[in-house]
C-alpha cells in the first residue's frame, strides 16, 4: 500500500517560521533576503511561486515591487491562510501540483520554489515544469537540502517516524547538473547555514543552545560564503538563456 501523504498545514510552517527561537528566526529572515536578492524584482514582473504555502516569502515579494504574482500550492488550508493577510495585493492563488503547471510555456519572468522541492516525490519533474513556464531571459530560483550538511543525518533520523513525510538530502551537484542539462545558466549558489538553520528542542533546552547563537551565526556566515554546498539548504539562482544553446 502507498504510504499516506504528510499533510502540510499553516500550523506546521507557522510554528517553525514564526518561532521565538533565534536560530529559526535568523534562517527565516535570511530566506526572505535571499529571495529578494536573487530575483531582482521590477515593477511589472510576472512571478510564479511554486509551493507558496501561507505566504512567508510571498509577502516580501509583493511588497518589493508592483509585480503580478501567482502562487501555487497543493494545500488548500495553506492557500486560505495566505489570502487574508495578502488580500490588498489581490493575489492569484491556485490549488495544484508543481509537476503539472497549468500555464503556457514562457509565461513568467521569474519562477521560484524555496523550501519545497526536498519535500515532494519528484522534484525534477517540478523543475522541468518551472523551466518550461519561464520565459527566455527569466530567472529561476530554487533550493534543496544538502547531504553534506552537518545536521543532515540528524534531520533524516528525526523525520523517519513521520508517516508519509518526505525530506530528501542530496548532493548539490545533482541539482547543479540537472539545471544545466535543462539549458539554464547558474549565476549564483548560496547557503542558509551549517548550524544556524534551526535548533532541536530537548525539553526546555535547545541544541545548539540559544546563548551560542551570536557565535554560530558569525561562523556560519563565514563558512557558507566560502563553502555554500555544506549548508543545510542550498539555493540556486539560474537564468534561462535568451537564445537556445548550440552544439
Amino acid at each position: 500500500m502507498a504510504q499516506p501523504r504528510f499533510e502540510w498545514t499553516p500550523g506546521v510552517w507557522q510554528g517553525w517560521r514564526e518561532s521565538d527561537n533565534p536560530y529559526r528566526q535568523f534562517k527565516s529572515e535570511r530566506d526572505r533576503a535571499f529571495a529578494l536578492q536573487a530575483l531582482q524584482l521590477r515593477d511589472g514582473d510576472f512571478v510564479l511561486e511554486v509551493g507558496c504555502g501561507y505566504g512567508w516569502i510571498s509577502r516580501v515579494l509583493l511588497e518589493a515591487a508592483k509585480i503580478r504574482w501567482v502562487g501555487l500550492d497543493r494545500s488548500g488550508s495553506m492557500l486560505r491562510q495566505l489570502r487574508t493577510p495578502l488580500e490588498s495585493y489581490q493575489p492569484a492563488v491556485l490549488l495544484g501540483d508543481g509537476s503539472r503547471l497549468p500555464f503556457p510555456s514562457g509565461s513568467f519572468d521569474k519562477v521560484l520554489s524555496t523550501g519545497v522541492l526536498m519535500h515532494v516525490e519528484d522534484e525534477f519533474a517540478v523543475l522541468r515544469e518551472m523551466h518550461r513556464v519561464l520565459r527566455p531571459g527569466g530567472i529561476l530560483l530554487c533550493s534543496m537540502n544538502s547531504i553534506y550538511s552537518p545536521i543532515s543525518w540528524g534531520g533524516w533520523l528525526r523525520n523517519r517516524h513521520k508517516k508519509g513525510y518526505i525530506q530528501k538530502y542530496l548532493r548539490p551537484v545533482i541539482y547543479r547538473r540537472f539545471l544545466q542539462d535543462l539549458g539554464l545558466q547558474i549565476v549564483h549558489v548560496t547557503g542558509d547555514g551549517l548550524l544556524s538553520t534551526g535548533a532541536l528542542r530537548l525539553g526546555r533546552f535547545s541544541l545548539p543552545p540559544a546563548w551560542a547563537f551570536p557565535i554560530i551565526r558569525t561562523l556560519d556566515s563565514w563558512a557558507v560564503a566560502r563553502f555554500p554546498e555544506l549548508a543545510h539548504e542550498v539555493w540556486f539562482t539560474a537564468v534561462k538563456p535568451s537564445e537556445p544553446r548550440t552544439s
